[in-house]
């Protein structure tokens, strides 16, 4: 036999969207991480390639220029010496000494002229030079050197005789040989400072992106901690459940999160509940089971006695034809009870012995036409009004006739018995309703009375379908398990919809089916029109 379906079975299909992934949110964290690391690199690698340039700058165009300009002042400074030095007394030059002194100027020239190069090429590229302050200290240069390279052309348009009698312009060349050196340091003090300023800078942008990314690796850190932290709580959930604990539950993330791990706590829910349940039904089975042995052994043992006992009653009913009308009222009373307790003991047998329904389809509303129309006398005289709130239209469920008859008999019994108790409101008429509905393939049979409700607390309501479990003085506590059982048999549901001093409610849900040939939705199945069910 299929269970019965239970509400934890009716869950929808969810699946985490993709903006609720937690692969999502953990991919977005990390990427976030990695863009802070990847803008932080481009920036300090900016920087980097501009400390770069300076030191290109220092090597490529001052170090060298340094470096020429400090042979051809070597040069300049030979010259100058031998200027000083010359006797100008003296007549006519020598050959060899006027072949060294004019290699001497050349050479001079030449050396102005390479340290003018790294110059030149520096000024002809002017986006290799950053800064309007670096470019004027390159341009004083380049004017120096112009100036220079006039003087030192001098010296070479005139006779050596005249060089060595121009003390003063020598004097003038060294003199711009000091200007240039001059202006060079005062250049690489500037590069200096603003490689520096950069290095500073560089740093202070390191740190502070080092910072940031830092905040955000910790922050994403802290979300994966917070987005993985419902797992703790599911492990400590399935340790429980394994320990037997079936109410454990697992809050989700949170209503407004849909992410694998908020799916996997309610699923973790939708099996605890599952496993609670089937416990519940597996002990509410093993109590059945004893209730039905004891109750097999009490009507084994009491059977047969109250069978003697009832038969010695009625024969000194016989014999005691003429004795006093006490003795026969009291052999009545006995007569009465016996006939009771049997009728209890026939319950606890049929209790016992219930068989297995024999499930075909039957017309529900058929049925319990018959059942009403059956009690309806017996109703009518005790003074209870009836209405029954039947469809138009055939109802078909798969069932026993017999057993589902008994279902709806003692529901109406109860019904009964509820509104001529004493507690009942005496102004109000004693009233009973059957109501049947239909909801998409259930078949729904509401039993109402405007009795005074069940006597037990809310939170025991549900103890009254326990075997021997009655808040009747002569109930057997059988009735209800029973109603029950059939019920659960038939793949249906039982509950108490309702209870209190305005009247008790009992709902009984069954699947809906065809008759012979049709399908469930068809007309004949479920009447259209009708109401949605009372809950």
């Amino acid at each position: 036999m299929t269970a019965p379906p239970t509400a934890v079975d009716a869950r929808p299909d969810s699946r985490p969207r993709l903006r609720h992934s937690l692969a999502a949110r953990i991919s977005a964290l990390m990427l976030l991480v990695l863009l802070a690391a990847g803008a932080s690199a481009v920036v300090a690698l900016g920087q980097l390639r501009a400390l770069q340039r300076g030191f290109d700058r220092l090597v490529e165009v001052y170090v060298l220029f340094n470096r020429n300009l400090a042979i051809a002042n070597v040069q300049a400074v030979r010259v100058g010496v031998q200027v000083r030095t010359w006797d100008r007394n003296q007549g006519k030059l020598g050959p060899t000494f006027e072949s060294n002194f004019r290699a001497a100027l050349s050479t001079r020239n030449a050396n102005i002229a390479e340290a003018r190069a790294p110059i030149d090429e520096a000024l002809a590229d002017p986006e290799r030079v950053e800064g309007e302050e670096s470019l004027a200290h390159l341009r004083e240069i380049q004017a120096s050197l112009d100036q220079l390279e006039s003087l030192a052309a001098l010296d070479e348009m005139v006779d050596p005789r005249e060089v060595l009698q121009d003390v003063s312009l020598q004097g003038r060349i060294e003199q711009q040989f000091k200007t240039l050196a001059d202006q060079s340091r005062l250049a690489i003090d500037s590069l200096r400072t603003e490689v520096q300023a950069a290095q500073s800078r560089t740093e202070r942008l390191t740190l502070a992106f080092t910072l940031i990314v830092s905040a955000l690796g910790l922050l994403a850190s802290v979300g994966v901690f917070l987005t993985l932290r419902p797992l703790r709580r599911l492990t400590e959930g399935v340790r429980k459940l394994g320990r037997g604990d079936w109410s454990q539950r697992v809050s989700p993330s949170g209503p407004e999160r849909e992410d694998e791990v908020s799916q996997l706590a309610r699923e973790f829910n939708h099996m605890a509940a599952a496993l609670e349940e089937r416990e519940r039904r597996l002990l509410r089975g093993e109590r059945l089971a004893a209730a039905g042995q004891l109750a097999a052994q009490i009507t084994h043992e009491i059977r047969n006695p109250l069978s003697s006992v009832a038969l010695n009653a009625e024969l000194l009913e016989d014999e005691l034809s003429d004795a006093s009308p006490e003795s026969r009222e009291l052999l009545a009373k006995i007569s009465k009870e016996v006939d009771r307790l049997t009728a209890v003991t026939e319950d606890y047998l049929s209790f016992a012995r219930r068989p297995k329904p024999e499930l075909r389809p039957i017309d529900l509303r058929e049925e319990l036409n018959d059942l009403l129309d059956f009690m309806a006398q017996e109703l009518d005289m005790a003074g209870i009004e009836v209405e029954a709130r039947l469809p138009p239209a055939p109802v078909h469920v798969r069932g026993d006739a017999n057993q589902l008859r008994q279902v709806f008999m003692n529901l109406v019994r109860n019904a009964q018995e509820a509104v001529l108790d004493e507690e009942h409101d005496p102004e109000r008429r004693p009233r009973i309703t059957v109501d049947m509905q239909c909801k998409e393939d259930q078949v729904i049979v509401v039993v109402r009375d405007n009795g005074p409700g069940i006597p037990v607390p809310a939170h025991e309501v549900d103890r009254i379908f326990e075997a021997f479990y009655t808040s009747k003085a002569q109930g057997t506590g059988l009735g209800l398990p029973t109603v029950q059982q059939i019920v659960q048999d038939h793949e249906g549901a039982v509950r108490v919809a309702q209870t209190g001093p305005e009247g008790t409610a009992f709902e009984v849900k069954l699947p809906a089916c065809a008759p012979e040939g049709g399908s469930v939705s068809s007309p004949a199945a479920i009447p259209p029109g009708t109401s949605p069910a009372v809950s």
